[in-house]
């Protein structure tokens, strides 16, 4: 706040980028069933599931806190990393194994997926008007986002038990790659593996 901030092809590229992510992030959403609607109790939803819902109540509340301190940055960061870290590189691949679980499992992330993106999305329009519009109607089937209510958190507990399980499941993923990475393998080449010590945790 208060300094020049230098604003280049790179800025432009990365926003680019963000928007791609969410328009391919939300058609993969309705692809699989993605719906707005009352989710089932918590005791019903995966520790995935817990977990985004959870980082989204925290992610509103950050975003709510930035804009209210015209501290634009702060908020718009927030949902930056949101989206694109949380919600597609991890909650939507999470997303895939649970869809292939079956169909009670596939209609509760569809609901759960309806749920994130569509606040998610209100959050964003008022610095992505024109992509999350879109999206947004196609989401919900609402007239418009710019007439959509503000996003407010659920109001529930945060479920630090679903939390610490998404965040060991993280580290053994990136661990994992890093592995990968260092061994020179292609990213199509599947090797064997065992994972021990699981028990014990």
């Amino acid at each position: 706040p208060g300094s020049d901030i230098s604003v280049g092809e790179s800025h432009a590229q990365s926003s680019r980028n963000l928007a791609t992510k969410l328009f391919n992030g939300t058609r993969f959403a309705l692809m699989n069933g993605a719906r707005t609607g009352e989710l089932p109790p918590r005791s019903d939803l995966t520790d995935a599931d817990r977990w985004i819902l959870d980082r989204l109540d925290q992610v509103l509340a950050d975003v709510d806190e930035g804009f209210e301190a015209y501290e634009f940055s702060k908020a718009c960061e927030a949902l930056y990393h949101f989206a694109w870290d949380e919600v597609c590189d991890w909650y939507l691949e999470l997303a895939k194994v649970q869809i292939a679980g079956g169909e009670d499992a596939a209609s509760r992330t569809a609901l759960v997926l309806g749920n994130v993106l569509d606040p998610l999305l209100r959050a964003l329009s008022p610095v992505m008007p024109f992509v999350t519009e879109v999206l947004w109607k196609a989401l919900t089937g609402g007239e418009s986002v710019v007439l959509a209510s503000w996003p407010t958190a659920s109001g529930q507990p945060a479920d630090t038990a679903a939390a610490a399980h998404v965040s060991d499941l993280q580290k053994l993923v990136t661990e994992v790659r890093r592995f990968r990475s260092d061994q020179g393998l292609n990213p199509g080449q599947k090797v064997a593996a065992r994972i021990s010590g699981l028990d014990d945790e």
